[in-house]
């Protein structure tokens, strides 16, 4: 399944150079209002968060980059045991990943990838836990989007990053008609970073996140807001 070529030296080079020390995990784990993450806007605790903070859950991680820093899947594999798939076009950082990380990393551009056959080769269930898109610029992650089987597969939560403070609206707009036509829910509408508006954070109210339908003033929240209020909620009893 992984899809990285033979190796140069320089590569592995690069690598020990970047992952050989062994505290680089903990110089890139963060601690969000009293919960370790990773990920660059909390996406990890969203997901964990729509799953009832589940053990040996899956996810499927378009654009994932680095596999340990700002990376959205690494909290999940290594503290809570998910398995998943993950996707990205530069050769170097998928080595990193494969070499770094237990779960597969493939190297292709996702917006030609033969997901359904994919999926079905590394053995992924009908209902997945988590789904990210996150590809520069935008509009290939609402390539992706549209190439995924969307009518075979579900995903508790989703996470699209539509960069609307940099594109205009076109991404967010198309990529929200094609998740609202499958049935999605869009719980968190433009979830800021840094001031900018970036993101939008989906479940599927078929599936166990459902409960967080109640949530409201939601809108266009700071990511450190929008974490905040999924723990007041469930705090109050009402998640899931």
């Amino acid at each position: 399944m992984v899809q990285n070529k033979k190796l140069s030296p320089l590569l592995e080079a690069k690598y020990l150079f970047r992952y050989g020390l062994t505290s680089f995990s903990s110089r890139h784990e963060k601690n969000l209002l009293g919960r370790k993450s990773y990920a660059q806007a909390g996406q990890d605790l969203f997901a964990l968060f729509v799953s009832g903070f589940k053990y040996c859950g899956s996810y499927v991680e378009i654009g994932s980059h680095d596999p340990i820093r700002d990376s959205n899947s690494f909290l999940l594999e290594q503290n809570y045991n998910w398995s998943g798939l993950s996707f990205e076009i530069d050769e170097d950082y998928s080595y990193f990943f494969n070499r770094r990380r237990s779960n597969v990393c493939v190297n292709a551009d996702a917006t030609l990838v033969d997901y359904g056959s994919t999926f079905s080769n590394a053995g992924l269930p009908k209902k997945i836990d988590y789904l990210q898109i996150d590809i520069d610029p935008a509009h290939q992650s609402l390539c992706a989007l549209k190439a995924l089987p969307l009518n075979e597969y579900r995903f508790g939560a989703i996470t699209f990053e539509h960069d609307r403070y940099q594109g205009g609206d076109s991404v967010m707009r198309e990529s929200r008609k094609v998740l609202l036509s499958y049935g999605y829910e869009l719980l968190m509408p433009n979830i800021h970073n840094l001031g900018l508006d970036v993101e939008d954070w989906w479940i599927d109210p078929t599936q166990g996140g459902n409960a967080l339908s109640k949530l409201e003033n939601a809108h266009s929240l700071d990511y450190k807001e929008a974490i905040r209020l999924l723990m007041e909620f469930d705090v109050r009893g009402n998640g899931t």
